[in-house]
């Protein structure tokens, strides 16, 4: 060896001395260049020549005794021009390859993997020692280094075992082919094909590729197209030899996944993991930062977010590598870096979360354990929840371009599209919601196109702010974060109502900019509950957050390529068929045969019967047999029935039916409440005689109720329905806070004294760990600055909003105390139980008369709280797909900014512009202006905020003894807890959720019956037949059905208008009428004289 001594060192940077300092590492060993020996390694059966070699190269070799055939020479000796080299009988390579390579061990006939290949020297050693036996796959991310690799065996001719696939090493799951020494699979008919992927078998490699190949790929480059591997691509073969057991195989066979139990069988005989690193070991490779310049080594080198992130890099390689080794095999893991951080701490932390790695037998045991169905690499850290398990990847690439320019136009456009659709819909008769899903799709094409038409040049190339316009292919991360931005538009803010209630119904004075300030501050504030509460609701797999999983199905049908088996759709198929025909169906409902939204079978067979239209109407009744057959009804009030869980579907209906069928008819015939006055089910407020009640009588002209013409207008009712809604609602606040106390009190306890412990991440908490947090600082900031902005608006505009600064601390307080417990059943069931009853109870009883601060009090205490729920449900969905925190921040932001100015914008076009728009006694017959939110939205403001709770629900009031709703809510989930412990085995126990069983009907009304009755029925076909008896069906199709549904009804619905509802162009024949029921609506006591209706 070399006498390190008697060399010059290399002049090192201060920052670097002080790195190898912290590691106990002498400086001295980063000599200067031309000290550093060289190493060759001899191929098995030329050993005989060494005195020839040494001859041509002019340089005595010396034999390094602890590898076999290997020998160094002196650093300046080139060996390039020698014979033997070109001849292939030797080759260089570093001793620390050839150490990592030794230690594998490998023996003849054995299967090695090689998961980070490039550039090819360990891969020439592996398949020297194999000899005509066995083979050696080899992986890397990047093509161009890979395809060196490619040459360098061709060179040496050691290629005939051999594999090359471009792929990603943290995800890559194909097996080795086993086939007998020296044989092949190629079939008689192989020499007619030729490898590629248009062809079902593989022929033998040809070396020279076609031309159109070659051609295209050069297109590429010019075009700037990513030399990495997309996550979206499968394995990309691009070598392999005629003993490598390719040849003679289909494509199919090649790729296809196998289950966990054959992979401990039929994986890996060894696997090297030689993982991608610092290099603070390689004294070649420092050396070459004096020519680089020492701030790229700074940059490459020393920073400490690049070592964080490179160790969660390795830990993924390491884990997958030991997940494709068989059963008794042996892995190897080794880096350039000397620190422990890349090397000890990730071997450590690996055995510690698999602790079974060293141990065979017990290896043995775990695979006789293994789920068949289960291919995953990292199994026993996935999700706890099946259907996450089923459904999201496990796998990430970060090194995506995620904030893009193509990210930016298309998420904006997509966020003020649907701003604008959803806000025009919105005062319709049948709200047509349209969901982020149609932008998710709509933009895929958008992204392709950009991503082909965009030129690729670098802006400010070299500086700190450089950044292109066409960074590479359109890829999952960006269309996830344009989605995000459309999430913002897809929702309707609630602060809206105020301004159609003050402006439409109480017809008073309320400026653009004050409204503008209101929907902005409850918008915003929920970023702060969001970054509060985000440690609890989005990292822990128990909240799972149901209905993400429906775009991250559809995401995965988009991008991920998949072959179709026989017989069967792949996603992408099924979708599109699925949309083209929910497409085609929905111009039946929605325009040629409207009654499909509600077919109420027992009106047409009892035409002139009151009882039986009651009994029998979807829509005006309690529903009993009425079914609808469009989607839009179905879905529109509590989302997709196939997103629901089983246990959550039964819990609503539960409380439907017991509402509905149980409740609601012994209060209507026994008269409580004079509850044959009134319809049966009804939203409308009325006198104590049965007619419509005239709220504008009772308001002055300083917007506050005159208690003389109240006492003159008599007392206000409810109809039975609407009135037990609201003692639903009171049960369903109390058990929210006691079941969340009770089943889920201990976990959130445990997060809140030590955050996370590393064995209670699953794995996709553990991939968010490479990125970069958003700051608790951020949210803080956002919530305090929003909070003293609303102070202080509702301060300098109190005339218009009527809320005291000490109502806007109230309501903050009470959307940061249930932001956590419902944010839990929201998490879990896919339901939001609402704040609004509580929020309007509390500032009624505190502030009567004064309707508009009801209003705000409620957007401020409730609306906040629901929006901070919309901005957790979107980190879940980020957290799902590997998305940076800090760009999700950014884009919804952003998008709420932009979806809040739209929305504002459309509502106040509306108002100013559709005549008589939400007033159903002034519009024509069959206007679909008739706002059935706004209309619910504004009774509650004179039930709470101009009467106000006392001369309602109150001591001044004959429905009080309905508060008695708050008890039986607390003390149901006891019952429930008791029952539980007392009978641990009967699991159906525990899936009874108090609160989604009471606020089964919190959206009735605007929602009816028949939109229960169908959901329901969807929701058990598909969360409990077809996930309970054919689950490979269910998670192949399930959410990628509620996605085309939602699609291809959105694009239907805004065509159908762009045609013909913007001309007014209606039907008018008996299918028009959606429900045929006039009689639903009537009264049946006594003496009650209705207009339409039989006096009894």
């Amino acid at each position: 060896m070399m006498d390190v001594e008697e060399t010059s060192s290399l002049p090192l940077p201060d920052a670097f001395l002080d790195f190898l300092n912290q590691h106990d590492l002498d400086p001295s060993i980063y000599t200067a260049t031309d000290s550093i020996p060289r190493y060759i390694r001899i191929k098995p059966g030329y050993e005989d020549l060494l005195e020839e070699i040494e001859s041509d190269i002019r340089c005595k070799l010396e034999r390094v005794c602890w590898l076999p055939n290997f020998y160094h020479l002196q650093p300046d000796v080139r060996i390039a021009s020698s014979k033997a080299y070109q001849e292939g009988k030797m080759y260089g390579i570093d001793a620390a390859s050839g150490a990592a390579v030794t230690a594998l061990d490998i023996s003849v006939g054995d299967h090695v993997l090689d998961l980070c290949a490039a550039p090819g020297a360990k891969l020439c050693m592996m398949l020297d020692i194999l000899g005509s036996s066995g083979s050696v796959t080899g992986v890397d991310i990047a093509k161009h280094r890979l395809a060196a690799c490619r040459t360098m065996l061709q060179k040496y001719s050691l290629g005939g075992h051999c594999r090359l696939f471009v792929a990603d090493g943290t995800s890559f799951s194909l097996l080795p082919v086993r086939v007998h020494s020296g044989s092949t699979l190629q079939n008689e008919n192989a020499d007619e094909f030729a490898s590629g992927e248009k062809f079902e078998v593989y022929g033998e490699w040809k070396s020279r590729r076609p031309w159109k190949e070659r051609k295209k790929e050069a297109i590429a480059r010019e075009k700037g197209v990513s030399k990495l591997f997309s996550p979206t691509q499968e394995p990309e073969l691009i070598f392999y030899g005629r003993y490598s057991g390719v040849v003679g195989m289909r494509k199919n066979e090649l790729y296809q996944k196998m289950p966990i139990s054959e992979v401990l069988q039929l994986g890996y005989d060894k696997v090297l993991v030689d993982a991608e690193c610092t290099h603070d070991g390689s004294i070649k490779h420092v050396q070459k930062f004096e020519q680089w310049g020492w701030t790229t080594f700074q940059r490459r080198v020393l920073d400490a977010e690049r070592t964080d992130d490179l160790t969660i890099l390795q830990l993924q390689l390491l884990t997958n590598g030991f997940r494709l080794l068989r059963v008794g095999g042996a892995l190897v893991y080794s880096t350039c870096s000397l620190t422990f951080a890349q090397n000890e701490d990730v071997v450590e932390r690996f055995l510690s979360e698999n602790t079974y790695a060293v141990d065979k037998q017990k290896q043995k045991e775990i695979s006789s354990n293994y789920s068949d169905d289960v291919s995953s690499s990292s199994q026993s850290e996935n999700s706890p929840i099946e259907q996450v398990a089923l459904t999201v990847p496990i796998t990430d690439v970060s090194t995506l371009p995620v904030v893009t320019f193509r990210m930016w136009i298309l998420g904006t456009l997509a966020c003020i599209l649907l701003s604008f659709l959803n806000q025009f819909f919105w005062f319709r008769r049948e709200p047509l919601s349209i969901g982020s899903i149609s932008a998710q799709i709509a933009v895929v094409p958008l992204g392709h196109l950009m991503a082909m038409a965009i030129p690729n040049r670098v802006f400010f190339k070299g500086r700190k702010f450089e950044f292109t316009m066409n960074p590479g292919p359109f890829n999952v991360k960006e269309h996830v974060l344009i989605t995000i931005f459309a999430n913002s538009g897809a929702g309707n803010p609630y602060a809206i109502h105020i301004v159609s209630a003050v402006k439409v119904f109480y017809k008073r004075t309320l400026t653009f900019w004050v409204s503008l300030i209101v929907v902005l501050t409850t918008q915003v504030l929920g970023f702060g509950w969001a970054g509060l509460f985000r440690k609890y609701l989005v990292e822990p797999a128990a909240m799972w957050w149901p209905h993400n999983l429906v775009q991250v199905s559809l995401f995965r049908a988009l991008h991920e390529k998949e072959e179709r088996a026989k017989n069967e759709l792949t996603r992408n198929q099924f979708f599109l068929i699925a949309f083209l025909c929910s497409f085609a169906y929905y111009v039946f409902p929605g325009y040629l045969f409207p009654m499909l939204s509600s077919l109420s079978w027992l009106c047409w067979i009892f035409p002139a019967s009151v009882l039986a239209q009651q009994l029998g109407s979807g829509l005006h009744g309690l529903g009993m047999g009425a079914i609808g057959l469009d989607w839009s009804s179905i879905s529109s009030y509590l989302g997709s029935p196939l997103a629901s869980p089983w246990f959550a579907t039964a819990n609503i209906a539960a409380g439907y039916f017991l509402i509905m069928y149980v409740v609601t008819p012994i209060m209507y015939w026994s008269n409580v409440y004079k509850a044959k006055t009134f319809p049966i089910f009804s939203d409308g407020l009325f006198t104590s005689d049965g007619q419509t009640y005239n709220i504008s009588a009772i308001i002055d002209q300083n917007f506050h109720i005159d208690f003389n013409a109240y006492d003159h207008e008599g007392p206000l009712y409810l109809s039975t329905f609407f009135s037990m809604t609201y003692a639903f609602s009171f049960a369903c606040l109390s058990a929210t806070v006691v079941h969340v106390f009770l089943f889920h009190g201990r976990d959130l306890w445990q997060l809140s004294k030590s955050a996370f412990q590393e064995k209670k991440m699953d794995i996709h908490t553990k991939l968010m760990r490479k990125y970069k947090q958003v700051p608790e600082w951020w949210f803080l900031s956002i919530l305090l600055v929003n909070i003293a902005a609303t102070v202080f608006i509702c301060e300098y505009y109190k005339t218009q909003l009527q809320l005291p600064w000490w109502g806007v601390l109230l309501a903050c307080g009470l959307a940061f105390f249930f932001t956590l417990p419902v944010g839990v059943i929201t998490a879990t069931t896919n339901q939001t139980p609402g704040l609004n009853v509580i929020t309007e109870y509390i500032i009624g009883y505190l502030y009567p008369g004064y309707p508009v601060a009801n209003m705000c009090f409620k957007v401020y205490g409730y609306i906040s709280m629901k929006q901070g729920l919309t901005f957790l449900q979107d980190l879940k969905l980020g957290h799902y797909m590997k998305i940076p925190p800090r760009a999700m921040f950014m884009a919804q932001v952003a998008g709420t900014l932009i979806s809040a100015l739209v929305h504002l914008g459309t509502a106040w076009w509306l108002i100013d512009t559709v005549p008589d728009i939400c007033d159903r006694a002034l519009l024509p017959p069959g206007s679909p202006w008739t706002c059935p939110g706004d209309h619910v939205f504004y009774d509650a403001s004179v039930i709470w905020g101009l009467i106000g709770p006392q001369r309602i629900f109150g001591n001044l009031g004959h429905y009080s003894a309905l508060n008695w709703s708050f008890l039986f809510g607390a003390i149901a989930p006891v019952i429930v807890w008791i029952a539980h412990k007392t009978f641990p085995s009967q699991q159906w126990i525990r899936l009874i959720t108090v609160p989604v069983l009471l606020a089964g009907i919190i959206n009735m009304p605007p929602a009816t019956s028949v939109n229960y009755n169908s959901w329901i029925i969807i929701a058990f076909l598909s969360g409990f037949v077809v996930y309970r008896y054919n689950q490979k069906l269910w998670s192949r199709h399930n959410y990628v059905l509620s996605g085309a549904l939602d699609a291809g009804l959105a694009f239907m619905g805004v065509l159908l208008y762009l045609c013909l509802g913007m001309e007014h162009v209606r039907l008018n024949w008996w299918g028009s009428d959606a429900d045929q029921c006039p009689l639903a609506k009537c009264p049946t006591a006594e003496g009650v004289v209705v207009k339409g209706c039989p006096v009894f």
